[in-house]
């Protein structure tokens, strides 16, 4: 099954058990991506104050968003069929899907009264020593930076022409066969969005150490634990109403939002989420 369906399906199963969630806010992002600009996110909430978002910079695949997708008309949909969005065949519906998916799960974290982990850093607490060879599944620049402070060689996967080249201690290529030679990898949460994250993992799979990180890693986390990923970073909103205040402005989250990080060795699994999910939302 791919992770889209398991995906979808698990968010099914959530919203079978949970009182019904009302949609309070979508927005949908009209980025104009620039060197000088934090990365813009799309925002999805529910009236309990959980939240999802998507990342807004992938490029033309999003670019008619705002005309295809109308706020008002999402907000009458059922969290289930924005949810089914994801399993569409383009990135802009599986923009809309995945912020829905992640809502959900934020909203069974919230029923459960389950706690994330603050993540240490922007890599998830990932350490990088000298010797290390890192391979990065799109390109974040400030991590780059961070790992050749470190001394650390960087490969970059990226689809974006206009960024490739090769600098010093960095190579950022389309070729994924250079992950293959790195034994550690930094994915980006938008591989959730362009569908290429099964495609990407299966140039990892000598790697010792693989974090999935960025805004939009917000979903349970289980299918992607069970394909060998170790560390999931993400971005959970504390405040729903600020959070998406800021989006709208063209600022970054602020104090809005915290870093998570989650491992296999501190999660519950989803079933044993659900179980407290549901008592949760029965003792009320």
């Amino acid at each position: 099954m791919s992770i889209r369906n398991e995906l979808f399906a698990l968010a099914a199963r959530a919203l079978e058990a949970l009182p019904p969630l009302r949609i309070r806010r979508i927005l949908i992002a009209d980025p104009r991506p620039a060197p000088d600009r934090e990365a813009e996110f799309g925002l999805l909430s529910f009236e309990d104050g959980s939240v999802g978002l998507y990342y807004a910079w992938l490029g033309e695949s999003q670019s008619d968003m705002p005309e295809r997708f109308d706020p008002a008309d999402l907000r009458r949909r059922s969290p289930l069929e924005l949810a089914r969005y994801y399993l569409g065949n383009s990135d802009a519906e599986r923009s809309v899907g995945l912020a829905a998916i992640n809502a959900v799960t934020d909203a069974v974290y919230r029923a459960a009264g389950h706690e994330l982990a603050a993540a240490p850093d922007s890599m998830g607490g990932m350490n990088l020593e000298p010797d290390d060879r890192l391979g990065m599944i799109g390109n974040f620049p400030s991590l780059v930076r961070r790992a050749r402070e470190r001394g650390v060689e960087v490969n970059v996967v990226e689809r974006k022409q206009h960024m490739l080249g090769e600098t010093s201690g960095v190579r950022i290529t389309l070729d994924p066969g250079v992950l293959r030679d790195c034994n550690k990898i930094i994915c980006t949460g938008a591989t959730l969005l362009n569908d290429s994250l099964d495609e990407m993992l299966a140039y990892c799979a000598d790697a010792e150490l693989i974090a999935l990180i960025g805004p939009t890693v917000g979903f349970f986390p289980d299918p992607v634990f069970a394909r060998g990923i170790d560390i999931v970073g993400g971005t959970r909103i504390i405040d729903a109403e600020g959070a998406a205040e800021r989006l709208e402005t063209g600022k970054n989250f602020g104090d809005s939002a915290v870093r998570t990080v989650i491992t296999p060795a501190d999660y519950p699994g989803f079933n044993r989420l659900l179980e407290n999910a549901r008592a949760g939302a029965e003792s009320r």
